[in-house]
């Protein structure tokens, strides 16, 4: 059985991405797109994390749509997650190399409150199983 190694890493780093996309957010020349993937950093490793603290071998992938999935395995609440994963799973790669901005900030702030909803929700799953 895999052991837990790496989920507190995992979510100490998610947090940092989390922070970074916030910071990002309130910068005076705003890159949207580089906000909106910082946010789906942060969603896909804290997903690894809980993952990890399941001592499941998570697969290094960065599709959060099925590292949900692999989830909803372990506790089907996670599939209230669904449209939220479905929603930060497009900011990975589709706007990392657009010359102008594409991603409104209005959903750049939909996708930091989507990061926060997650983080927050994985957090209270694993610290409520260590109560």
């Amino acid at each position: 059985m895999p052991t837990r190694e790496n989920y507190k890493t995992l979510l100490n780093v998610a947090r940092k991405d989390l922070d970074f996309a916030k910071h990002g957010g309130n910068a005076e020349n705003v890159y949207t797109e580089g906000v909106c993937y910082h946010c789906h950093q942060c969603v896909e490793k804290v997903l690894k994390a809980f993952l990890d603290y399941n001592r499941v071998n998570y697969p290094f992938i960065h599709n959060i749509e099925k590292l949900n999935a692999d989830c909803q395995e372990i506790d089907d609440t996670f599939s209230t997650l669904n449209i939220k994963c479905s929603t930060l799973n497009n900011y990975l790669s589709d706007f990392r190399y657009v010359d102008e901005s594409e991603i409104l900030m209005s959903e750049m702030y939909d996708a930091i409150d989507i990061a926060s909803f997650i983080l927050d929700f994985v957090n209270n799953k694993i610290d409520s199983e260590d109560s």
